[in-house]
């Protein structure tokens, strides 16, 4: 195999490499995004409730003042009871306080179906209240391990891809362009083994004569099915 060859296998050798640093990095960033959307959400939730809670405890307030000035008229009617003049003023009076009893009897039903909404939504705030305080611990961790990994990481793909272009320089730029060419429609396997006569890639059958002159002298040659550059290592 010839040096040019050699130094292309090198380069795709660190090419997969910043490929997978890169999605190693993107993995921990998409994760770390997803948390902080986590709680983000949650405390949405949590200030949405809070809202509605308030709202339903002025209902309430509102309930519990009308079940009070209805209580309120029924004492007023019933000391009214003993100053009537007449059996006509008297029926007047229990009906009023009949009707007044009918609305109370509402009200009070109203007033405990708030009462229970307003119990209902406290216990789902304070659910999601621990939710989101447990959240925030176990995120303040696995975050701070996750950012540590991801400046790790980008750390080395710096002093890889330095690396990497000291040896790409080394490379004819047309040789490279198509190299890279092919790495990137690829995914990421620009070079490839002949592997007993056929392209290690595409499994395509290679001419005895191409793997020859790989071989022997290390023209560059490509599979003419899949594009690959093709290299020889044993007696293929």
């Amino acid at each position: 195999m010839g040096p040019e060859l050699e130094t292309l296998f090198k380069l795709q050798e660190i090419d997969v490499r910043l490929v997978e640093k890169q999605r190693a990095i993107d993995v921990l960033e998409q994760r770390i995004a997803a948390r902080r959307k986590a709680m983000l959400e949650c405390r949405a939730r949590i200030d949405v409730l809070v809202a509605q809670r308030k709202q339903l405890v002025t209902e309430r307030a509102l309930a519990e003042r009308r079940v009070s000035e209805s209580g309120v008229q029924v004492k007023e009617r019933r000391q009214r009871l003993g100053r009537v003049r007449n059996e006509k003023e008297l029926h007047a009076l229990e009906g009023e306080i009949t009707a007044l009893r009918e609305e109370i009897s509402e009200q009070e039903e109203q007033l405990l179906g708030v009462m229970q909404k307003v119990e209902d939504i406290e216990k789902q705030i304070a659910d999601l209240e621990k939710e989101h305080t447990d959240r925030a611990e176990s995120d303040h961790r696995e975050i701070g391990a996750e950012q540590a990994r991801v400046t790790q990481l980008k750390s080395e793909l710096a002093t890889t891809r330095a690396d990497r272009d000291s040896i790409a320089a080394a490379v004819d730029a047309r040789l490279r362009s198509k190299y890279e060419n092919v790495f990137s429609r690829r995914e990421g396997l620009a070079v490839v083994t002949v592997v007993r006569g056929t392209c290690s890639g595409c499994h395509m059958l290679i001419p005895p004569q191409t793997v020859n002159e790989i071989r022997s002298s290390g023209v560059i040659h490509v599979c003419p099915s899949c594009q690959r550059i093709l290299y020889v290592l044993d007696a293929a």
